[in-house]
This record gives C-alpha cells, sequence and structure tokens, in this order.
C-alpha cells in the first residue's frame, strides 16, 4: 500500500491567497497521506522552467513538521503547475531515496501505488535492471506510444499519476483494486487528488475548503490539461483494458507471505501515540489530534462513550467528528454533503438552508451575505476585485471574456 497525492493548477492564475490555500492544502495531504506508507517520501514539482524532484526516508508526517519542509513550500509559486506527491510502503526493493517515488524514466515523471508482479520479466525483456517494480510502469509509458501497449504488459493493481514532456499536463489512471479521489476547486483553477476520500476531504477541510470529491472510474486514462482550466477542468480521456481479473496471487496476504497487516505499519504510522488532551489514538507529532486541534466553543462536545461529536447543522443529527465537515455556516456530516451534492435534498435545496448562492463568475459557492452586487451580477469577493481590477486597466474583462457582461466600460 502506498499513497498518491498532489495538486494541479493553472499558471498564474491564483492570488496570493489562493497560493496560500493551495500550500495549506497540500501540506495537510502529505501529512495525512502517512497512513498509506511511511517509509519514504516523495515529491515532483513541475513547472515551465523546472521539473524538480525531491525524495526522502522521513515519514510524510515528520517531513511537513522540519524546517526541509519550508524548502519544499518555497518552491510553490504561481507558475508551478503540478505538484506530485507520493508516500511509500516499501514492497519490492530497499528502502532506500533512490528507490523512493517518483520515479523519472526519460521524459515520465510518475509515482505507483500498487505491485506489479511481472516486473522482473518486463525488465529482462527491455534489457533493464530495476530495484523497485514501479519502475517497468514509468519506462514503458516513456517507450510506448499508445497507452493500451503498456496495459497489456502490466500484470498486477495499480493507481498512477505521471506527466510527461508537455509541463502543463497531468494523467492520472486506476485499475479496480486501487483508489484515487479528486476534487476541483474552480475559483483557483486547481484539481486535488489523493488516493482516498478520507485524506482528501480531511486535508481540504483543514484547510477551510469544501469541495466535492470524486473517486475516478477505472480502466481510463484521464489527461487533465491545466492550460485549459476553467469552470471546469478540461480532460481527455482515453479507455484501456487492464489485467484486472490477473489471478497469479490470489490476495494480499499471498504476495506478501501473509504478513501485509503485520509488517510494521500501523492505522496511523510509525508515530502513534495517545493525543495529550483526550487520549484518542494520533500519528501527530505534536501528540495532539486533530479532534482537540480543532475544537470551537460548544459546537463539540465529548459524549457519554468519550468520542467527539457535533451535530450537524443540515440534518441535526449527533455525529462523530471523523464525519463531519467545517463549513461556512457550521459542522455538516458527510453524509448530508455527499447525498445533496449542492442539490435537493429532503424537499429543500442544500443551499437555501446554508444561505450558499453561486458567484455568477466562478460558480463557487459562498454564504449570500458575503456576496456583492457588481454590474447586476452576484460576485464572490475575490471575482468583484477582479473585474475591478481589470476595469481600472483599461483591459478586457473576465465577465466580458465569458459572455457575462455586456461590455467593459
Amino acid at each position: 500500500m502506498c499513497g498518491l497525492f498532489g495538486f494541479a493548477k493553472r499558471e498564474g492564475w491564483q492570488s496570493e491567497a489562493q497560493l496560500d490555500r493551495i500550500e495549506d492544502v497540500v501540506t495537510n495531504l502529505t501529512w495525512e497521506s502517512v497512513v498509506r506508507g511511511d517509509h519514504s517520501t516523495g515529491f515532483a514539482i513541475v513547472s515551465k522552467t523546472d521539473k524538480m524532484v525531491y525524495k526522502t526516508l522521513k515519514p510524510s508526517d515528520q517531513l511537513v513538521c522540519s524546517n526541509k519542509w519550508y524548502d519544499v513550500l518555497e518552491k510553490i509559486d504561481a507558475d508551478t503547475t503540478i505538484f506530485m506527491g507520493h508516500v511509500r510502503f516499501a514492497t519490492t526493493g530497499a528502502k532506500t531515496k533512490e528507490n523512493a517515488h517518483p520515479f523519472v524514466k526519460g521524459s515520465v515523471i510518475g509515482a505507483h501505488n500498487g505491485v506489479i508482479y511481472n516486473h522482473n520479466a518486463i525488465a529482462s525483456k527491455i534489457g533493464k535492471n530495476v530495484q523497485v517494480d514501479s519502475e517497468v510502469i514509468f519506462g514503458l509509458l516513456n517507450k510506448k506510444k499508445k497507452y493500451q501497449e503498456v496495459f497489456d504488459l502490466l500484470e498486477g493493481d495499480f493507481a498512477l499519476s505521471w506527466i510527461d514532456d508537455d509541463y502543463r499536463v497531468l494523467n492520472l489512471m486506476r485499475e479496480e483494486d486501487r483508489p484515487l479521489h479528486v476534487a476541483y476547486w474552480k475559483k483557483a483553477r486547481c484539481l486535488f487528488w489523493a488516493s482516498t476520500d478520507d485524506i482528501l476531504l480531511e486535508a481540504l477541510r483543514m484547510a477551510g475548503l469544501v469541495l466535492e470529491e470524486k473517486e475516478l472510474p477505472v480502466d481510463t486514462v484521464y489527461e487533465f490539461n491545466t492550460a485549459e482550466f476553467w469552470k471546469k477542468p478540461k480532460v481527455k480521456e482515453t479507455k484501456v483494458k487492464t489485467n484486472s481479473n490477473w489471478t497469479g496471487y490470489n490476495s494480499y496476504s499471498n504476495y506478501y507471505g501473509g504478513d501485509y497487516y503485520t509488517s510494521g505499519i500501523s492505522g496511523y504510522g510509525s508515530l502513534e501515540s495517545q493525543c495529550k488532551f483526550c487520549g484518542d489514538k494520533t500519528y501527530r507529532t505534536d501528540q495532539t489530534c486533530y479532534k482537540c486541534t480543532d475544537k470551537n466553543g460548544e459546537s463539540l462536545r465529548l459524549d457519554k462513550d468519550g468520542e467527539w461529536c457535533a451535530d450537524c447543522v443540515d440534518c441535526d443529527n449527533k455525529t462523530r467528528f471523523e464525519d463531519l465537515i467545517n463549513t461556512a455556516k457550521g459542522y455538516v456530516c458527510s453524509t448530508c454533503i455527499r447525498a445533496s451534492n449542492f442539490s435537493s435534498y429532503g424537499g429543500t435545496s442544500y443551499n437555501d438552508r446554508m444561505n450558499l448562492r453561486p458567484c455568477d463568475y466562478c460558480g463557487d459557492y459562498e454564504p449570500n451575505e458575503e456576496l456583492a452586487i457588481f454590474r447586476g451580477l452576484s460576485l464572490c469577493a475575490y471575482c468583484e476585485s477582479t473585474e475591478k481590477a481589470y476595469r481600472a486597466n483599461g483591459q478586457t474583462t473576465p465577465l466580458a471574456i465569458t459572455g457575462k457582461a455586456e461590455d467593459t466600460k
């Protein structure tokens, strides 16, 4: 088990505040992903002028608490297009920096979650020696012209993230045995991804974002072109067939000799301890669980069983903190967020209940009282300031470009 995560964004689009929020999200993604593996951590940070790969044997939760993390964040700026992260739980290959993901094979930089069982056979065919099974995937992607030629050769399971020649294009793909979830922040023109919805939603929630998440469908290569990120991300889909029904090994326990769940990685990584406030299990280095970190007034409380909980502001049901999302109006349970999906729920729309309305430009939902009326349109603060700045400089405005304003004067 390994973890994939990261972001892809339109270059030069974000404000300083949005860049700060993106850095918060990627910090949270890195921290939370330790549950998927703590043997190494790696990143690729991509822009038009640079493709930097960073690897360390530090578990990801330790990394974000070290001074090295500031060096990583300093590499993220307005021109960055892709941040590709990975945490490793080693299966084949020693626990070394060289064997950490992402791997660079020619023009391809990629990260893998899963196991390729026939990697030695593939390596011998292409005349290469590899230490890690994942290397053959990106070696093939670098050599083959068609995706299907690659997946015809692979026997195993996989979720993948990679880039090729174009610094603006992110590729994501999974087969049925490995998860991969995405969420798109329209206002910042930024796509986030993580292996699981729990990791992704928690990372967003802790950064103050409530976004719709989706699990990517299987057996499709998704090419996200960040240069075409608007209200929706432009994506090219290529259907492929994978060997997902290959049964050379019947289960993880067979492959790992029965030691997969007893090999030293617990549910919270290698730094498991007790929260110094409530005694609950935590992997955070400050010995404070995220429930105690985020307590705010009377909205959270300990029940008779010693569990932190709150009442969902939408359905009023008592809900454990782990299943709550902190929105602009208060805690909402994940069931209501997903079931409503910003649509009708229980006869009354979620947005009406929460008094949320969409910005007429970017489409993001904001509290109604925070929207401003500008030339007959309801705009969030960011879009209003952007529109005014364009007009002040005598430039064609975003609203005019999208046909939502009659003129630019």
